[in-house]
């Protein structure tokens, strides 16, 4: 599975990077949406699309909530998570409202991200 991890701040994508590449996902970074959104489009021909994306609230620019709703626009296929430092329960009653969607509150485990990394997949898996 490849997953797009999308962060203004280069440790951050850089951590989960190291964390997930160790669970056996194939990964690729962006520091901005606009960044993500040519990702996407990119790689969703190709033999490896994205099909998660991994993305922070606070960025310069488009924020994540507003970058998921893009990206579900146009695949609406992409699993997404959204992570915060600022969390907030009308974000994440959007977040988790729109379909292959999770929420994730800073900081968090490499652990706990896999394991809603996993139950999102199930969910989907369930419903095709």
């Amino acid at each position: 599975m490849k997953i797009l991890i999308v962060d203004d701040d280069p440790g951050t994508v850089n951590a989960l990077r190291v964390g997930l590449s160790s669970a056996g996902y194939k990964l690729v970074g962006a520091e901005n949406a606009s960044q993500a959104i040519e990702i996407i489009e990119t790689l969703a021909e190709s033999a490896e699309p994205v099909e998660f994306m991994i993305t922070d609230m606070k960025m310069p620019g488009m924020d994540g909530l507003e970058l998921i709703k893009s990206v579900k626009k146009a695949r609406p296929d992409i699993l997404t998570i959204l992570i915060t430092a600022y969390g907030s329960n009308d974000i994440r009653k959007e977040v988790t409202g729109l379909d292959g969607c999770g929420y994730l509150e800073k900081p968090f485990t490499p652990v706990i991200l896999e394991m809603l990394l996993k139950s999102i997949d199930d969910i989907k898996r369930k419903l095709v």
